[in-house]
Formats: C-alpha cells, structure tokens, sequence
C-alpha cells in the first residue's frame, strides 16, 4: 500500500525522497526546512507525521509535546493460519490472533517504554504462553517484532498548525489507530494546508492544548 501511494505521489508531480530526517528548521516567517542525510529541503508548508519519532524529528524546531509510545509486541507462529478463520481478540491478556498468509499473528499489549529501551522478553513470552494455553496445537515460533504506537496523555492525536513554527503541520499521536485515521487525518491536513475551513472540528487536536 506505501508502494503505490509513492507511486501516486510521483505520477502527480510529486517528488519522493528516501533518506533520514535529522531535524525540522523553520527557515523565515514564510517557510520551512526539513534536514534529510545532511541536506536542507525547503518548503512553504510542510507536515511532521513521523508518528513516534516526530518529537525527535523536530529537535527543537517546534514547541516540546508530550509524546510517547506504547509498545506493542508481535508473535507469528508458522503453519498455524488454519487455526482461526477471522481475527480473534483474546481480551483478558490484551492482545488479538489474526490468521495471516505468513502464518498466525498475536499481537498486542501495552508497554510505555520509549524508543531505545531494548524489547522485553518476558512480553513476547507472556503471548506466547497465553496463545499456547488458547491453541495447544499451534506451531513453533517464526519472528518477533516490537512497534511504537504515538501516545498523547489524552488519547487524542495532534492535528494543527505549530505554535512557533505555523508553516509546520502536525499530523502524528494516533495511539493505536494511525493506519485507521490516515485517510481523514490526511483529509484535514490538505484543508488546513489550504486555508479552508477543516471538514471536522479540530479543536480537541489542537497542538496548543498542552501549553
């Protein structure tokens, strides 16, 4: 799906750019810089939906958010897809099975540990022992994975125009829901970048809140 949205992206005029953002600058009252593998990209506007990372992104060219993760842990068991045949959520032990081509994913709990804190064991052994308990028979583990879910403290994403840098939009903090919500968060930012007036009210976003 990222794939073909570059490739849109690109057939539309755009221009793609891999590299590493290492800040977020705001270059004159009218503009904006974005720093990526050491060079100065300009802009009249610009978006920081880095999800977890923005903070880090931004390094001081924005005001401070309170932004944090909740890390969520991934088990995939080979040739057990057959299993199920939806996705199941296992409630009391905070995570969902969903049977994937790859085999059977579980994946899910919570874990406010930053992003450099190295992956915690015990997590990824607590899912597995829980699966095993629900599905004796299913098979051996094939990966591991750990991701970064963007956390506000009011559970709310941060969707508006920078205090100090207004040619920088928010657009990250979606919690659990960022592939959900990118459709009409990218809706709102396309209407905010346009001076119109927001097809949904964005107070509660607003990135002022927490001042």
């Amino acid at each position: 799906m990222t794939s073909r949205m570059v490739d849109h992206l690109c057939h539309t005029g755009g221009q793609f750019i891999k590299g590493e953002v290492s800040a977020v600058e705001a270059q004159s009252a009218d503009s904006v810089a974005f720093k990526v593998n050491g060079n100065r990209h300009h802009y009249d506007q610009a978006v920081l939906a880095g999800g977890a990372w923005s903070m880090q992104i931004a390094k001081g060219g924005c005001e401070e958010l309170p932004l944090d993760t909740e890390r969520g842990y991934h088990v995939l068991f080979s040739e057990s897809a057959e299993l199920l045949n939806r996705p199941v959520g296992f409630a009391d032990a905070g995570f969902y099975m969903t049977p994937m081509y790859q085999g059977l994913r579980a994946a899910g709990t919570v874990e406010l540990g930053g992003l450099n804190a190295a992956p915690n064991p015990e997590r990824l052994s607590y899912i597995e022992r829980r699966v095993r308990q629900a599905l004796p028979d299913v098979g051996p583990v094939s990966d591991t994975w750990l991701g970064f879910r963007p956390t506000l403290p009011d559970s709310l994403p941060v969707i508006g125009r920078s205090r100090h840098n207004p040619n920088l939009i928010f657009a990250f903090g979606h919690h659990h829901l960022g592939l959900t919500l990118g459709g009409i968060t990218g809706k709102l930012v396309s209407e905010i970048a346009a001076g119109a007036i927001p097809s949904l009210d964005v107070t509660p976003f607003r990135p002022d809140r927490f001042s």
